[in-house]
């Protein structure tokens, strides 16, 4: 990958960082910097000034003994005080190279040649162990430049050779450790303050950007719907102050063209929604007596032998389903633009004649249903009602029932006259409804996700409005596997009342 994709890369990923992580990044950075720099420093010079001392004592040792002490004396003898053996190491290089220590049992005595004492000019320099763990510092001098601060130095008298380099080097462990101490130190004190900072500076970078974040929960409440809503106030002297109400006065404008907008959408909306709901209405309604008429027409059709009486019977029957599927067209288009039902006109209607009519023909289109139909002998069954209302509620209920229950199952009409009343049943054997489903089904546009036929979702709500405006109740009755059963009353004719 190359170099520019890289910066590229990394580019994209700090513009996606959030401000306040990228705020305290550099806060931190900027800290963590000085803080290596500080602490850099502080080794760095230490190292200097530890190293200076080391060797102005080296160089002290060699220019101050006296030459006829030589070779100096270590610590650990009886009577006369020096060089700790643990620290110092007194060396003698002679110029064909041999080499004599003392003491001369150490492991980790510095590693340098005449070569080397000879480039360094007198000078101190840091040597290595033979494992490379252990540091020395070096300092080497001939023979006629040691002693030569001692008061009774004279050099023609000196018993050193003056080719020989004599060398004392110090061991740097305890000053290595030191500086690793100081390290540890230096990392866990400037851990410690980066932590405490990052701490500190997220707390102040979220109250500093908290007018941001108010922002940024308004805008995220717009775009969930609050067009009212509004960036809190702040002093017009501040950025944040000049930007909120630049995004107010921007606000205030967005939220008219958006409620405008909304109105339209919802006028266009809730006309398809009127036109689907009509023509979903229509479909439902208009299948039975298509079907009726379907019906009636194949049999006159199959049946050229048929008498004429008969056949005139059928065409009648035809027409009334066509008048029916007139009345039901002009309903649902009243219903679509007003959302009203049409004036009730009443006369007197038999029920028990139209429960008749209307179990014979839903057995002619059902013929895998067993119907049935009874009515109480000897009582009046006369209402004041709309025939094709009270026909349409027939067959809504019929339908329902056929389209609801397999086949085979049996349709049990019943109309009875009870005290001032009407009383008429259409009862079924089949699966049933569930309370919760029978608690709403006279809803429109209800539809139960239990039932393999859901429909329109019309027709009871259709049958339940239709009673309403006879002034009469219907009520529905099931349980699962025992059945269903609608029951209407509606106030008897006052004349057969009597």
């Amino acid at each position: 990958m190359s170099a520019p994709r890289v910066l590229e890369g990394v580019r994209d990923k700090w513009d996606r960082t959030p401000l306040r992580v990228r705020l305290t990044a550099a806060v931190l950075v900027l800290v963590a910097g000085s803080l290596i720099l500080i602490s850099v420093s502080t080794i760095l010079a230490l190292h200097s000034y530890f190293l200076g001392t080391v060797d102005d004592e080296l160089k002290t040792q060699l220019t101050s003994w006296s030459p006829e002490t030589w070779p100096p004396a270590q610590e650990d003898d009886e009577d006369t005080p020096g060089l700790r053996p643990q620290q110092y190491l007194f060396s003698m290089v002679s110029a064909t190279g041999n080499r004599l220590d003392q003491p001369d049992d150490r492991d980790d005595y510095p590693v340098f040649d005449y070569d080397q004492l000879s480039e360094a000019g007198g000078e101190a320099f840091t040597a290595l162990s033979p494992d490379g763990v252990t540091r020395w510092r070096v300092l080497g001098l001939l023979g006629s430049e040691v002693g030569s601060k001692h008061d009774d130095y004279e050099p023609e008298e000196h018993n050193l050779d003056p080719d020989t380099y004599y060398v004392l080097s110090y061991k740097l462990s305890h000053f290595d450790k030191t500086v690793a101490g100081l390290v540890w130190v230096d990392l866990l004190i400037g851990a410690g303050v980066l932590a405490g900072l990052a701490a500190i500076g997220v707390g102040l970078v979220r109250a500093s950007l908290s007018p941001l974040r108010q922002i940024e929960n308004t805008a995220a409440m717009i775009a969930a719907g609050n067009y009212s809503r509004r960036v809190p106030d702040h002093d017009p002297s501040t950025e944040v102050g000049r930007v909120g109400r630049a995004i107010n006065s921007m606000l205030t404008k967005v939220e008219g063209a958006i409620r405008a907008r909304e109105w339209s959408e919802q006028r266009a909306h809730d006309s398809e929604e009127r036109m689907r709901e009509f023509i979903a209405d229509a479909s439902h309604e208009l299948r039975t007596p298509l079907t009726s008429v379907r019906g009636y027409a194949e049999l006159v059709r199959t049946n050229p032998q048929m008498p004429e009486a008969d056949r005139q019977q059928y065409i009648g029957q035809i027409e009334e389903a066509a008048k029916r599927m007139g009345l039901l067209v002009g309903d649902l288009l009243h219903l679509a633009r007003l959302g009203q039902e049409r004036p009730v006109e009443t006369e007197p209607v038999d029920l028990a004649v139209l429960g008749h009519e209307a179990v014979a023909a839903h057995a002619v289109m059902a013929e895998d249903h067993e119907f049935r139909f009874s009515c109480v002998p000897g009582t009046s069954t006369v209402v004041a009602a709309d025939r094709a209302r009270m026909r349409q509620v027939l067959d809504n209920l019929l339908s329902n029932a056929v389209r609801h229950t397999p086949a085979g199952t049996n349709i049990h009409v019943e109309v009875a006259a009870e005290d001032a009343t009407v009383r008429l049943t259409v009862a079924d054997d089949g699966p049933g409804m569930t309370s919760e489903t029978a608690e709403r089904v006279f809803e429109r546009f209800f539809r139960s996700d239990s039932v393999s036929h859901p429909g329109s979702g019309l027709g009871l709500a259709i049958v339940a409005a239709i009673v309403k405006a006879h002034g009469g109740t219907v009520q529905v009755a099931s349980e699962p596997g025992e059945g269903t059963a609608f029951t209407v009353i509606l106030t008897a004719e006052p004349q057969a009342a009597q």
